[in-house]
């Protein structure tokens, strides 16, 4: 009955990653195309399991993929598949991250990945009603230079292909205030900022983020036992985004037993979950939201609540917004 349910459930992601998500049968095709065998272990390449032992090994999943999104084709296409996917789980909006920087390694310039996505979206949108936006990301270990020409190029696709910015990758190595001109460049050019922030525990990253004046922190774990800097987040209402099964994965966090969840909703956070990377993680939207409920010991209403909180986070416009609460109504 909780699957069924779920599953007609509207919903919002906000959190989810292109090259993490992107259908093995593209990654196939394309290593064929180019004359290469598939590699033996190729499913271990492209996805981790449960029992993943360490974040390194999470992140070597992003090799393939990223080949393949190299080319304009690619790059459309996969925002394409998945808008399809989340058709399938009754998403009505997305917004995907990506790293542009990521994907010049082909030959591409960013005028040409923008343009790409943008197509990608249009005929994603027409073919599947699901909206979606992009969020752009920095590089951690990238010089502020490089990340500041990224922001710049992306800022002429704000506010109707790019919604927001971000900061993605080893948090430990290179800690956020690295990066605070990134952030104050992108708050002069308007554009809003979600930063990942406390996934591998460095809980410092979040402090920086709420001085820099984050609307939303991408994953939130480090903060579960201080109080104090959970309450500063509901204070000034900064979002967080939720990824249960990459943070088990990643082992940012060992399990239901002690993820922080039920705890941040019950202290007044402005709460959501996501898939983080579908295809690394094996998991979609539909799956997180019935292990909230079958293993997190969410209730209905606390479901309700999450989707709630996705709207009030989400960088979309305000009447959509409305429009999407009114559909959730009939749910309660």
């Amino acid at each position: 009955m909780n699957r069924i349910w779920i599953e007609q459930l509207p919903k919002i992601e906000l959190h989810c990653h292109l090259d993490g998500s992107v259908h093995p049968e593209r990654i196939r095709d394309f290593l064929a195309r180019q004359g290469e065998e598939i590699p033996a272990d190729f499913d271990e390449r492209i996805s981790v399991a449960e029992d993943c032992p360490s974040l390194t090994e999470y992140l070597r999943c992003f090799e393939l993929p990223l080949r393949w999104l190299q080319t304009e084709e690619g790059l459309e296409q996969a925002v394409i598949d998945l808008l399809h996917d989340a058709k399938e789980e009754h998403t009505r909006y997305i917004e995907i991250r990506f790293a542009p920087t990521l994907h010049l390694e082909g030959g591409l310039t960013y005028e040409r990945v923008f343009e790409a996505l943008a197509r990608g979206k249009a005929r994603g949108e027409e073919e599947t009603g699901v909206r979606c936006a992009f969020i752009v990301c920095a590089m951690r270990h990238h010089t502020e230079r490089r990340n500041l020409d990224m922001l710049e190029a992306a800022g002429r696709y704000y506010p109707h292909l790019v919604c927001a910015a971000d900061l993605a990758g080893d948090e430990n190595a290179f800690p956020t205030t690295v990066h605070a001109t990134f952030f104050r460049r992108a708050g002069e050019l308007g554009i809003p900022y979600t930063i990942h922030s406390g996934e591998t525990g460095n809980k410092a990253n979040i402090e920086t983020a709420l001085e820099l004046h984050a609307g939303r922190l991408g994953h939130g774990i480090a903060m579960r036992e201080d109080a104090e800097l959970i309450e500063r987040c509901r204070k000034f209402g900064v979002g967080v985004e939720m990824c249960p099964t990459s943070n088990f994965q990643t082992k940012s966090s060992t399990g239901w037993e002690n993820y922080p969840l039920k705890a941040y909703l019950a202290a007044g956070l402005t709460v959501c979950l996501n898939t983080d990377n579908r295809t690394v993680s094996r998991t979609d939207l539909n799956r997180e939201y019935l292990r909230a409920m079958e293993e997190g010991g969410c209730d209905r209403r606390e479901i309700l609540r999450l989707l709630e909180n996705a709207c009030k986070m989400a960088f979309a416009p305000e009447t959509w917004k409305q429009n999407y609460l009114e559909e959730l109504k009939a749910y309660r």
